[in-house]
């Protein structure tokens, strides 16, 4: 009896040990089963055609992408999902938000959402506009980045077509944040600003139209003109017209052929100038823009006082950078001529100040940004001429771009005249965009007219 109960005993151990193993969970998930369904896929089965009416789903996307060559943005399609994850959502001058969409069940087949904007191409105003859950079509081109992420073209170029069904309206393209631009239709300096800090500016040339704010500069070599527009004249908020043409890109002739004050419409290409010396960034319409009319009509409307004829170099004073007597190498600061009127220079939006060299018989050397500012007290400045170097075949003229408070600028060679100042003080910036030697102004001397 008692080895009957022994055996009965230990049959009863083995019972409970098989029992107990089977509740003990497997110490890897099988490959191919999805959450606790050992038969369902991890993956979705792609579906849909990627119109408007048959989005692509996120498994279809995904599989398109991984078979386009690395970073070829596709055509705009329509790709459905379910929102998984918010990364982030700005509500400010971008209006863009980055999330990741699956399929519904599916939450391991991502799909990164890359700086998209909201219903109908609006921009984000609010971070909860979107949660997780909501069940959104995207609309726009799509990118296998760099082989090995598929996700939306970004900087704006897609948004929410429909969320959680509810459209945001016919949207086609082109988008409502890109106007129709014709010469009735130009942008404002305002929109031309708002679309190249917005990485939105157009490839192709566009029309602006704004109110001529500082006087523009002559260069004799390209025979173009650079100056500055705004929508009220002011120099608040102005975008650079670079080395522009006249009508049909007929040149130029002269500095006093474009006004401050007067309205104009200019076409070309509008973008972001970083200097890579200075790393200040410009907004600016690139050379060869061309003028397509002032005032409203196709002709030029040079100044209506001629420019006062220069007097004779008799009445000049001509002084040599060399004079001042500075060491080498050392910043220029502020000094005195003969007759009392004082010369300053400053860094402006430079990181330098300009300095004395006395290399090539002595220059004053000014990278772009830097000022120079001429103060002749109780006499009134009637022009002044600069004298630049030029050393292997660089010419140091600020690539031509000398701007001024008063007068209008000409550059001949290696020689800027400023005439018409007709003031006491007068401040020269260097406003070259570029980079390299060109973007220097170097002085060897100047010559200062006062009036009678």
């Amino acid at each position: 009896m008692k080895k009957i109960i022994n055996a009965l005993f230990l049959l009863a151990i083995g019972v409970m040990t098989f029992s107990s193993c089977s509740d003990v969970p497997a110490p890897y998930d099988t490959p191919n089963q999805n959450d606790n369904n050992p038969t369902k896929p991890v993956t979705a089965e792609p579906a849909g055609s990627g119109t408007k009416i048959d989005p692509y789903n996120v498994a279809a996307a995904i599989k398109l992408l991984k078979e386009q060559p690395a970073d070829q943005e596709t055509a705009p399609m329509y790709v459905k999902g379910v929102i998984a994850e918010i990364k982030k959502v700005d509500t400010g001058i971008y209006g863009n938000a980055d999330y990741y969409i699956i399929d519904k069940d599916y939450p391991n087949h991502k799909l990164k959402i890359f700086q998209s904007k909201f219903l109908a191409n609006a921009k984000f105003t609010a971070a909860n506009q979107i949660k997780v859950g909501d069940v959104v079509v995207i609309y726009g081109p799509f990118v296998n980045y760099q082989g090995n992420t598929p996700e939306t073209v970004g900087k704006s170029a897609t948004y929410i077509y429909d969320l959680n069904e509810q459209g945001g309206g016919t949207v086609t393209p082109p988008t409502p944040s890109t106007p129709a631009n014709t010469e009735a239709t130009a942008y404002t300096v305002t929109q031309a600003i708002n679309l190249i800090t917005n990485n939105q500016a157009p490839k192709a040339e566009v029309y602006v139209k704004g109110i001529i704010s500082k006087a523009p500069t002559y260069n004799a070599t390209y025979k173009s003109l650079t100056y500055y527009i705004s929508d009220d004249g002011t120099t608040t908020n102005e975008l650079q017209i670079f080395s522009g043409k006249s009508f049909n890109g007929a040149d130029f002739t002269a500095a006093n052929e474009l006004q401050v004050g007067q309205t104009v419409v200019v076409l070309g290409v509008i973008k972001a100038y970083t200097n890579n010396t200075t790393h200040v960034t410009i907004n600016e319409m690139d050379k060869n823009n061309k003028l397509i009319s002032v005032n409203g009509g196709t002709q030029l409307i040079p100044g209506t006082t001629p420019p006062p004829t220069p007097p004779t170099p008799s009445t000049g004073t001509e002084v040599t950078a060399a004079s001042f007597g500075i060491a080498n190498s050392k910043e220029f600061g502020t000094q005195t001529m003969s007759d009392g009127t004082t010369i300053t220079t400053a860094k402006g939006s430079n990181n330098s100040a300009p300095k004395f060299y006395s290399a090539g018989g002595g220059t004053i050397r000014m990278y772009p940004g830097n000022t120079i500012s001429f103060n002749a007290g109780s006499k009134q400045i009637a022009s002044i001429t600069l004298f630049c170097d030029e050393y292997k075949g660089d010419k140091y003229t600020a690539s031509g771009n000398l701007g001024t408070t008063s007068g209008t600028v000409a550059l001949n060679g290696l020689k800027y005249t400023i005439i018409g100042i007709n003031a006491a003080t007068v401040t020269f910036t260097n406003n070259a965009t570029g980079s390299g030697a060109p973007s220097q102004l170097r002085i060897k001397k100047f010559v200062i007219t006062y009036a009678n």
